[in-house]
């Protein structure tokens, strides 16, 4: 009797060794929504996470074995989910600190700009600088301002306001005053100080010229940094932005986040890209590459990456283009000698570094892949993925190299936004405008399509204005009808693409974000909208619901979803 108990026992405990021990449960399901999977002809009903993970995707019914008494599970209501934006060219930390100076990205009128700067000067008393950005070149007479736009509202402090694109600024004569320009002042770096017909200084500067005025401002303290940033990336989640890539900065900036890393605050993945330009030592090299080393927190933050600055914006004439201006007699001309930037090309590609270059004539796009080009042959390099940001302009020629050569085209939808574009297509000429922009054209030679907002220099950090603006080129209010160089739009479905797998495959990381599916990093955004079967015109008033970042809510919206 006791050897048929023992035998009983042996067997059941064989028995539940061979049961599933410990079923793993979801931690949030996403329940009856439109998960987008990256194909326009197939949706899945719900997304289960477990930890930071996508666990699976499927049908509702399928997904509902994942949930017990700890899940908490959230209904959609048909609504459509995607991945976390990328924004794969940003200035967050200019962006967030201007979060807290004049914002004029939205100011419609010269008398809208007076106000806001009127008002902020009225409500911060206590500022002895007053800072901001967002002016469009619209707006002003001849698509720049004077010094005097400023002087007249008797503002008893300097005042810096930045072009809506960074590259040019304004100051008013205090500022001017305390940065020591007059008449007899001299700049010989790149970008301008303009002047008019008796050499007197307007107080409009362009490129690195604004640094003389800048340099006299108080900086911030890290702590006023650190704070920015948090503020930053709350509006980030509201927005759905989940992962960035920085287009420049230091290893001061990078210290920044990584601090904020350590203290469990950072919720938005970033690669860092070094600034670079014609004075960059072998040192300073060196200094990049031991950083890189010692700051790779893989999925959370990665400094990789170098960053060009090859020409200016159009708007101003600094953009190098490979014919004259249609308004103007120059071509513009590169920010260094082409023999330096390709030496510094060949250099960073020797050492291991993704490069960017900004590049956004024709003629500064040919160069650097120009300088690519040559840099990949003499070293015997392949797979860098080097970029070119913005090509806002391209020659019909250069537009299959980005495929040949292995380069992606990074660039932002929200700059050909139709109601900004007055001063730039003036510029321009009629002759050149099918390739302006031409994010079709780059698609359909196999070029692979990379998108942001390249914020703060830009009307709008929101991906789904972008978005809107890559559908249909054309205005909120759908102007003008048939879109902006209607031939240049793309579907749904490729410019979201661009907005999410685009930036994870510019980072190297097309294997673990930018898609729902299992075993992805959760970065998950609900919409107010289904993209897919809305009228595209009216994109621009979709909202994001909920954002979900490393698994975790970070961001709701519950007037759009149930509690």
């Amino acid at each position: 009797m006791r050897f048929i108990i023992y035998l009983v026992l042996i067997l059941y405990g064989f028995l539940l060794a061979c049961q599933p021990q410990d079923k793993e449960y979801a931690d949030l399901i996403l329940i009856d929504g439109k998960v987008w999977t990256g194909d326009p002809n197939l949706f899945k009903e719900a997304i289960a996470i477990r930890g930071n993970k996508i666990m699976q995707i499927g049908a509702t019914q399928e997904l509902r074995p994942l949930i017990n008494e700890n899940t908490k599970v959230i209904e959609l209501d048909g609504k459509l989910v995607i991945p976390g934006f990328n924004d794969a060219h940003i200035h967050f930390l200019g962006g967030s600190i201007g979060l807290s100076e004049v914002e004029l990205s939205t100011a419609s009128s010269l008398d809208e700009i007076r106000q806001r700067i009127y008002r902020f000067a009225r409500e911060n008393p206590d500022r002895s600088w007053i800072t901001g950005r967002g002016w469009q070149y619209t707006l002003f007479p001849g698509g720049m301002p004077t010094k005097e736009f400023l002087d007249t509202l008797a503002i008893d402090r300097p005042v810096f306001l930045r072009a809506y694109d960074g590259h040019s600024a304004l100051a008013n004569s205090r500022a001017l005053e305390l940065a020591g320009v007059d008449k007899a002042f001299s700049f010989t770096g790149y970008g301008e100080v303009l002047r008019d017909e008796k050499h007197e200084p307007t107080g409009a500067l362009t490129e690195s010229a604004q640094g003389i005025i800048s340099k006299v401002i108080p900086p911030l303290t890290n702590a006023d940094k650190l704070n920015a940033l948090r503020n930053g990336m709350k509006v980030a989640a509201s927005l759905g932005i989940t992962s960035i890539q920085n287009a420049g900065g230091s290893a001061d900036e990078l210290a920044l986040y990584d601090t904020l890393l350590e203290k469990g605050e950072l919720t938005l993945r970033t690669l860092m890209a070094f600034s670079v330009g014609h004075e960059t030592t072998e040192e300073e090299v060196n200094e990049m590459v031991r950083l890189r080393e010692k700051i790779s927190k893989p999925s959370m933050l990665r400094a990789s990456a170098v960053k060009f600055m090859l020409d200016g914006v159009i708007e101003s004439h600094t953009a190098a283009m490979l014919e004259p201006y249609s308004d103007y007699a120059g071509k513009g001309v590169l920010s260094m000698p082409s023999s330096r930037y390709r030496e510094l090309v060949r250099l960073m590609d020797a050492s291991g570094f993704q490069i960017y270059t900004h590049a956004i004539g024709d003629g500064a796009v040919r160069e650097a892949l120009d300088a690519y080009e040559q840099a990949i042959k003499a070293n015997g390099t392949s797979g860098k993925r080097h970029r070119i940001e913005h090509i806002e302009m391209i020659s019909d020629e250069d537009i299959p190299r980005f495929h040949a050569l292995g380069v992606l085209p990074s660039m932002e939808p929200i700059h050909a936004e139709p109601g900004t574009i007055a001063v730039w297509s003036k510029a321009v000429g009629e002759k050149r405008l099918p390739n302006s922009f031409a994010w079709s054209s780059l698609q359909k030679s196999k070029a692979y399509l990379v998108f942001s907002s390249d914020w703060p220099a830009c009307i709008s950090l929101d991906p789904l204005y972008g978005l809107h603006v890559a559908v249909t080129r054309s205005t909120p209010d759908g102007k003008p009808p048939g879109g902006w160089v209607p031939e240049q739009r793309l579907s749904v479905n490729d410019a979201l693409k661009a907005y999410t797998e685009g930036g994870a495959y510019a980072s190297f990381e097309e294997t673990s974000k930018g898609k729902l599916s299992p075993g992805y990093l959760a970065d998950v955004v609900v919409l107010s909208q289904d993209l897919f079967s809305i009228d595209p015109l009216l994109i621009h008033k979709t909202k994001v619901a909920l954002t979900i970042f490393d698994g975790q809510i970070i961001y709701k919206d519950s007037t759009l979803l149930n509690p």
